[in-house]
């Protein structure tokens, strides 16, 4: 198996890739076999392969249309059939079960497509350290179920830990499943959600239940022999809980839970608990990431922006609600925002900046920037 790593680990090299997998096989020797047994392990992952089933003779050219496939994709997977390589039948390799060798081959080409596509972690800022706590609480060297609650404020970050660990490990499990908001959804709606994680992690679209309780006992049936990844997001009553995770039972060996909350009750008291606090030191890096980008403020800029930061007092979500709204702004509007912060920041402000702005689509988030903005009048006052 070749992989094209010298520039999958740059993000700005993702739209060259195609297709995640190249796949060669001589059709006729082992499609009905292990090859077609092995795309299907490919498609089931969610890998995107490009069947290479043409036949190439002796002396035969490699087309432009296969040349060009095989530039596009980041993996290549060649398989040899014995008309061409009869002799590697007495090699140890060949000789596993075919099942076996086909799980650790999609194992291993999804742990490279999944250190690709994590790449964006890196301009996150703060994350390493949360990847590293919560990773080393979930236990991942060992084959028991698993249950980790990340509990924090709002707007601390708690989903995009949840979100990176997700990217991170789901190549490592049969099925993996985020469930995002599950606060959005009512507990009179929770089989919504059953359905969404069964159809995920069983890869098949359908309605499997029509209430919460007929949802937990097909839960528990269909995935207790999986080794499954699962995310509640924003849990917020303890029916998120007990109807979609309420058991270790429920899932196969090896299987790990996550759920984020601001409710540390409803993780429960058995379950290991990680709690998100806000930044400190990073706190600065993060602001300027957002107001400043690639630019150097001047000295009367920067006091302005240490003001605000102090005033976030580290939570990620004001600091880049708050960058994003004084980039590119000349000084008098940075005076004008940061008297306004100033005067009107209060415990709730943050708990307020979340309702009006994450639920939001991305282009009303633009607009309540701008409205923010075009509120303040000379001297830091603000329209009623």
């Amino acid at each position: 198996m070749a992989s094209s790593s010298s520039c999958a680990s740059d993000p700005k090299y993702y739209p060259r890739w195609k297709y995640d997998v190249f796949l060669s096989f001589r059709g006729v020797d082992t499609w009905r076999t292990f090859t077609g047994h092995l795309y299907e392990g490919l498609k089931n992952r969610g890998i995107f392969t490009f069947q290479d089933d043409k036949r190439l003779e002796n002396g035969d050219s490699i087309s432009k249309e296969l040349l060009k496939a095989i530039e596009e994709s980041q993996v290549a997977i060649i398989v040899l059939s014995k008309n061409c390589a009869t002799s590697l039948k007495k090699r140890k390799s060949f000789a596993r079960i075919e099942s076996e060798c086909i799980r650790e081959l999609v194992d291993d080409v999804s742990s490279k497509l999944c250190r690709t596509s994590s790449s964006y972690l890196h301009d996150i800022v703060g994350i390493d350290t949360h990847l590293e706590k919560v990773t080393s609480l979930l236990e991942m060297e060992t084959n028991d179920v698993q249950m980790v609650g990340i509990w924090g404020m709002g707007g601390v970050g708690k989903t995009t830990i949840a979100k990176a660990i997700f990217d991170r490990l789901s190549p490592q499990f049969q099925g993996a499943s985020f469930l995002a908001e599950c606060k959005r959804t009512n507990t009179n709606e929770i089989h919504s959600l059953q359905n969404t994680l069964l159809s995920e992690l069983l890869r098949k679209d359908k309605k499997y239940v029509n209430n919460m309780k007929d949802g937990k006992v097909m839960i528990a049936h269909r995935l207790r022999f999986m080794k499954v990844l699962v995310v509640l997001d924003d849990i917020n009553h303890h029916d998120h809980w007990e109807y979609l995770a309420g058991d270790l039972c429920w899932f196969g060996n090896g299987s790990r839970i996550i759920a984020t909350t601001r409710n540390k009750q409803i993780i429960g008291k058995n379950n290991v608990v990680y709690e998100v606090t806000t930044l400190e030191r990073d706190a600065i890096q993060l602001f300027s990431q957002y107001a400043f980008k690639d630019k150097a403020p001047d000295k009367h800029i920067k006091k302005l922006a240490l003001e605000v930061v102090t005033h976030a007092k580290g939570l990620p979500l004001a600091l880049r609600l708050w960058g994003i709204l004084l980039h590119n702004e000349d000084a008098t509007m940075w005076r004008d925002v940061v008297d306004m912060i100033k005067r009107e920041s209060s415990p709730d402000i943050v708990k307020n900046l979340k309702i009006s702005f994450e639920g939001l689509p991305d282009k009303e988030k633009t607009i309540f920037l701008d409205i923010t903005c075009f509120n303040l009048e000379e001297g830091g006052k603000i329209r009623p």
